[in-house]
């Protein structure tokens, strides 16, 4: 009697569940006709207009574009960092006026991120401090170093650990205050190919076990589409040194847990690869 072929099975159901309807979720962050002009010259420098952003509560979404394109300043436009010169932005529906222990930043310069002189423990606690009690930061801590591998260091000091793995301190410490948004600035840019992949997947069940909202920004298309649900293109439609906005989003619809080979095999991740790459290209779709 023949044999069924498990592994074309697996294969041909991860990519039929490609085609199942997401399922519908509670819009966490929204912008809506956002723009920002920064100081410079007689009028200033428009950098960008015209934003309309719904992000869903537990969604992974990519910000890709050429340099320049404004993806940072949005990045501090949620993270209320910058506020826009016109438009709204809410989070759970409420305006966002000013930095959030709601939405959380995680940059790319691990290095100088961490203090060196602090345990990796206390690095992680550091926004905790004067806030919470004794054995609640102690908790905390141990709880967000264990979502991320690195319990067993946590009294080790942050330059005698590797990038990948300060960068998964700096992850920690965002974990810490409990946010409902990360926010990620190109964070694993610095990064060799092998320690990206295994922080891809570490990021990936992080998020499985957090529930959180997850928003970063990368110039690596596989990386925006292996680790989303969608991703957001940000480009400047009338030319170099005009305003950015968001053109075009794809929605990846790749099914989790995600697997760095398989996943990368499946129709869906090329044809979303394919289409990213024609945006970002052409400048806008149907250029």
């Amino acid at each position: 009697m023949e044999q069924p072929d498990l592994a074309k099975a697996d294969t041909e159901a991860a990519i039929d569940r490609q085609t199942d309807p997401q399922p519908a979720r509670e819009v966490l962050f929204e912008l809506r006709d956002v723009g920002v002009t920064l100081p410079a010259g007689p009028g200033g420098r428009e950098i960008l207009t015209d934003v309309q952003v719904e992000v869903g509560t537990g969604e992974i979404v990519a910000i890709v574009g050429p340099s320049g394109t404004g993806k940072t300043t949005l990045l501090r436009v949620l993270s209320g960092l910058l506020r826009p010169t016109c438009g709204t932005v809410t989070l759970a529906g409420r305006p966002v006026t000013g930095p959030s222990a709601s939405a959380v930043t995680v940059f790319q310069d691990y290095a100088t991120a961490l203090l060196p002189w602090r345990t990796v423990a206390h690095n992680v606690a550091l926004p905790l401090e004067g806030k919470t009690g004794k054995a609640e930061r102690r908790r905390r801590v141990r709880e967000a170093l264990e979502v991320v591998g690195l319990a067993e260091r946590a009294e080790e000091y942050p330059w005698r650990l590797s990038g990948g793995m300060q960068q998964r301190v700096q992850i920690a410490r965002a974990l810490v205050v409990q946010p409902q948004v990360l926010l990620m600035d190109e964070p694993f840019g610095a990064l060799d190919a092998i320690t990206k992949a295994s922080l891809h997947d570490q990021l990936m069940d992080v998020q499985a076990q957090t529930g959180q909202t997850v928003m970063f920004i990368t110039h690596d298309v596989d990386e925006a589409v292996y680790l989303s649900d969608r991703v957001m293109v940000i480009h400047t439609p009338d030319g170099p040194g005009t305003p950015g906005t968001i053109v075009h989003t794809v929605t990846t619809g790749l099914p989790r847990p995600r697997d760095g080979i398989a996943t990368r095999d499946l129709p869906g991740f090329h044809a979303a690869r394919h289409e990213l790459a024609e945006v970002l290209r052409d400048g806008r779709v149907g250029h």
